[in-house]
């Protein structure tokens, strides 16, 4: 049986942990084991927390899960910008001299089976997926 989940609200850090712990909610009434949530949760936890501090704007969260496939979906109204187009960190460089930023993004990438990005209708849509 699929499951749905959706919130809108605005890209704001103090808002933040309320969604969070929603969500772990909704996995848990899902059925899905803590293991599995974890990087799931990882991922909400990166992405959320770069739209309140840089995006702004609204937020708004549709989360489906259906044949043990997890579907997200998170857009903002905030600037365009795609967190894919940068490089992924260079890992093997000392880490003084590595660039600020970006690994977050890369463990998403990592963690997740599919990863993407489009600007359409004025919003920033990032789309994950992971097969549970």
């Amino acid at each position: 049986m699929p499951a749905e989940f959706a919130r809108t609200l605005p890209a704001s850090l103090n808002r933040l942990p309320g969604l969070i712990e929603a969500i772990e909610a909704w996995f848990e009434e899902a059925g899905v084991p803590t293991a599995e949530a974890a990087p799931l949760m990882i991922a909400f936890d990166e992405i959320l927390s770069n739209i309140a501090k840089y995006g702004g704007g609204t937020i708004d969260l549709n989360i489906s899960l259906a044949e043990g496939r997890f579907v997200a979906t998170i857009a903002d109204d905030g600037p365009p910008f795609d967190p894919l187009a940068r490089d992924a960190p260079d890992l093997d460089q000392n880490l003084d001299d590595r660039a600020i930023g970006g690994l977050g993004i890369h463990l998403v990438r990592k963690m997740m089976d599919e990863v993407a990005y489009t600007y359409e209708k004025g919003q920033n849509r990032l789309t994950f997926s992971k097969t549970l």
